[in-house]
């Protein structure tokens, strides 16, 4: 099925993200629930054609690929978006004539359900996006606000989910236990009338899997690319060609190194990729020189100064603009606008495309940085700090989380270290400070299954639930409700977020995730370590 263009003036390129200041849009929101309101329809489907035993083509793919494009709609141009809404319609559409059709030769009664609205080819976005806003209206004007706050956590918790699934399918492995309790809780959206307790306990049940697929996926790495290691990355830049590959997609880098061996293209790491370093497979390619760049997510200046081609990987939505046309690749079904897109795993144009540009005239010098960990001296510094935490040497632990390393949660951090106690300590997987004592910062780059293994060893050893600890959150991402959510399940008492871009985490869920599940928006370190300290 094909939608008409829009009729729109002036350029339909979504300059949202080049701008580095996203925010939602009614017009993006209205587009996102267009898409949800599909994609829970579709689950329903995908129920029924299973409880009936209906042998007809799946759409798991269709499903975590349109969940995963609500976290990132803003990259997309308007023919883009089209072509996505009408994707996941027409997979609705077949699921629900399949579904009619074997009630009818099976003479039973259908237990269907309405769709809200019907699509043609002949409707434009604008058309589209009023029928969204529409149904938006419609759906909150009944129910509350808890609840409506609710639902929105469960969808960041599915997010998070169909992430992790997806990146499970990076190493040919999946989880159809996790996937079932997806399409239950999309399917528990077609019904208005359900409570806060039952989406409180279905966001419980999502978060659960959450952890389950991030322990497969640190399983998963573990075995692929072995042990992590102490390695020092080379920020330095040497002369010749290159390609840069960003992201978080550990097998789309290890598959560029194999096809870019002795081409005589150096490959640099971007943003999370940085940690491929610290992985004994990745140490076997001479070629893989470094890593360029600074940022996590407004990418600009990183992809305007690389002077070679850039592979945007799998899993991650950085910040593009449209006047980079030619050197930006990616895998995606469908790349966001100037994003070349590389097909059948042919990655022959990004290889023409670093060999015709002109690469680094002459190599940079820059101070290293050092990611990973020797395994046993870690475990010994984790004993060391647990037992006197215990014997309440350690009077305070503070853990702060994985980061987008922002410049204002940057200065937020800095603050914050100054005015610690002196009987207080940091674990830290991002901001740290290079000369405090009572700190340990283990250099992760945002790799969740390793950061999680690394937790569980602490609390094999301490009281999540201590009045004494506190976690600092502060990578905006779907992942982070998901963790906050079991830590608070777990015991922990004292949980903080930082303030997250409204396109991310919607401000308006904030009271209900600090009413229902304990979690604080950071304010400013004197008041946020009031709190811990229990001086307010």
């Amino acid at each position: 099925m094909f939608f008409n263009k829009p009729k729109l003036t002036g350029n339909d390129y979504n300059e949202c993200v080049a701008r580095g200041s996203c925010a939602v849009s009614p017009e993006i929101r209205a587009i996102q629930e267009v898409i949800l309101l599909f994609t829970h329809q579709l689950a329903f489907y995908e129920l029924v054609h299973e409880e009936h035993n209906i042998s007809y083509f799946e759409n798991k793919e269709t499903l975590i690929d349109s969940i995963i494009t609500l976290i990132s709609t803003s990259e997309y141009t308007h023919d883009q978006l089209l072509e996505i809404v009408s994707r996941i319609y027409s997979k609705l559409l077949y699921a629900r004539k399949e579904y009619l059709n074997f009630c009818t030769e099976n003479n039973i009664k259908c237990n269907d359900i309405r769709l809200s609205f019907k699509l043609n080819p002949e409707m434009t976005l604008n058309e589209i996006i009023k029928s969204g806003e529409k149904v938006f209206l419609e759906k909150y004007k009944k129910i509350s606000l808890q609840q409506k706050n609710l639902q929105d956590i469960l969808i960041i918790a599915v997010k998070s989910l169909c992430t992790n699934l997806l990146k499970l399918k990076e190493f040919n492995k999946f989880d159809d236990s996790a996937y079932k309790d997806i399409l239950r809780a999309l399917n528990y959206l077609n019904y208005r009338r359900i409570s806060s307790v039952k989406l409180k306990s279905i966001t419980n049940k999502l978060t659960q899997d959450d952890i389950k697929l991030v322990t497969l996926l640190a399983e998963a790495q573990s075995a692929k690319f072995g042990p992590i290691i102490k390695t020092v990355v080379s920020l330095s830049s040497a002369q010749g060609k290159a390609i840069l590959v960003s992201g978080s997609n550990l097998q789309n880098l290890y598959d560029i190194l194999k096809i870019t061996e002795n081409t005589g293209i150096d490959i640099y790491t971007h943003s999370d990729l940085m940690i491929a370093h610290a992985f004994e497979k990745f140490r076997q390619f001479p070629h893989l020189k470094g890593h360029f760049g600074s940022c996590y997510s407004n990418c600009i200046v990183d992809f305007a100064t690389f002077p070679g081609a850039i592979l945007l990987t799998k899993n991650t939505f950085p910040n593009v603009d449209y006047l980079y046309r030619g050197k930006l690749f990616s895998a995606e079904e469908i790349p966001p606008k100037g994003v070349l897109q590389i097909k059948n795993n042919d990655f022959t144009p990004l290889i023409e495309a670093a060999l015709s540009s002109k690469g680094f005239t002459k190599g940079r010098e820059v101070a290293p940085v050092t990611v990973g960990y020797v395994e046993k001296e870690l475990g010994e510094k984790l004993d060391n700090i647990c037992t006197r935490f215990n014997n309440q040497e350690i009077h305070n632990l503070i853990i702060i989380g994985m980061s987008d390393f922002s410049g204002i949660q940057d200065e937020y951090f800095r603050k914050l270290h100054k005015l610690l106690e002196p009987n207080t300590y940091v674990i830290t997987f991002s901001h740290h400070s290079s000369d405090r004592e009572n700190e340990l910062h283990i250099n992760l780059v945002n790799n969740l299954p390793a950061v999680y293994g690394i937790m569980l060893k602490i609390f094999q050893k301490i009281d999540i639930a201590s009045e004494r600890l506190a976690f600092f959150l502060t990578k905006c991402d779907p992942g982070a409700i998901s963790n906050m959510v079991n830590m608070y399940n777990a015991g922990a008492k004292q949980i903080f977020l930082s303030q997250c871009p409204s396109y991310i985490i919607n401000p308006n869920i904030q009271g209900t995730l600090k009413n229902l599940y304990g979690i604080t928006p950071t304010t400013n370190p004197q008041n946020d370590l009031a709190k811990i300290y229990k001086t307010l």
